[in-house]
């Protein structure tokens, strides 16, 4: 992938989307992994998976003889499990049905010795699916998830660059496998009453002052990848804000600005996807009164004197 056109390639949802269903379903098994191993954080911090050069990885987890790490493999299209008693397993992504998936998984917990349970359902879908009895989600194009995963890599880079003048408490990039995203989310320090009737999912998520960007490659209801920008509480007048770059719009289905990625795809993108961000942060915190002079310091840092 050298070129723009490749780097920032067009991501069709109709074209992909029994593909984006299987390893939707595939992430959320191992992010329910990563949900029953690690103790529990602010904000659901434990629970999202990152990035990584071959895909997405668990990061290490805490078990009973030592740490895990889960990594999806979109190079070589391969799942493995890292043991820290130096053990290892691995298999194919491909032609696995979700059920499949989730029976080799379970297979390659026990052969490690690491007793954990999930609940098998799906979350955050409009349609719940018991995965380990689902042999119908079984599509794996091996190139449109390439493609998708490094979409995820630039994307990231363009938020570590953006996150990078932030130094209050802030979530990095992460990859939410209950949505389906990819965001980074800063912090203004204070917290919030959220609704007496939220879901317990919305009262631990929801319960400080945030900003959050990320990306979302679609869905049936809304079949095209976007980008998307929020703060909540939302303050008055948010919705009617002027976004740049120009192809940003306000969603009142979604409450939040929306920037259609084909919009840039072509045309500088990480430059304009650095706009949206700036543009979403700078507007939101100013009306939300965020002390940006404390949230945006810096430590002197000393340069080492050279010996001469």
């Amino acid at each position: 992938m050298n070129s723009k056109t490749e780097l920032w390639p067009p991501l069709r949802w109709k074209e992909w989307r029994e593909t984006a269903m299987t390893v939707h379903l595939f992430t959320q098994i191992i992010g329910k992994i990563r949900l029953g191993l690690m103790p529990m954080q602010a904000e659901w911090a434990q629970v999202p998976l990152s990035l990584n050069s071959r895909g997405l990885s668990s990061v290490s987890m805490p078990t009973d003889n030592g740490t895990l790490d889960i990594n999806f493999d979109f190079i070589s299209h391969n799942i493995y499990f890292f043991s820290s008693t130096g053990k290892t397993i691995s298999f194919s992504l491909k032609d696995h049905s979700v059920a499949d998936f989730y029976k080799e998984t379970v297979q390659a917990l026990d052969e490690l010795n690491i007793n954990v349970k999930i609940n098998p359902m799906s979350v955050e879908m409009v349609t719940a699916v018991k995965m380990d009895t689902d042999t119908e989600d079984k599509a794996y194009d091996s190139d449109a998830v390439r493609r998708w995963w490094h979409l995820l890599v630039m994307i990231g880079n363009v938020f570590n660059k953006f996150r990078s003048r932030f130094s209050g408490k802030e979530f990095p990039v992460n990859f939410f496998w209950g949505s389906f995203d990819l965001s980074v989310t800063l912090f203004s320090g204070k917290l919030v009453d959220t609704p007496a009737n939220s879901d317990l999912i919305y009262r631990v998520a929801m319960d400080a002052e945030q900003i959050t960007l990320g990306f979302w490659p679609g869905s049936d209801d809304f079949p095209e990848p976007v980008f998307f920008g929020y703060i909540y509480p939302k303050p008055e007048r948010f919705e009617n804000s002027i976004i740049k770059p120009s192809s940003s719009y306000w969603s009142n289905e979604k409450g939040e600005f929306i920037l259609p990625y084909e919009s840039i795809r072509t045309n500088d993108p990480e430059t304009s996807l650095l706009e949206f961000c700036e543009s979403v942060y700078e507007t939101a915190a100013k009306l939300a009164g965020w002390d940006l002079k404390t949230l945006e310091h810096k430590p002197a840092v000393n340069k080492p004197k050279l010996k001469k």
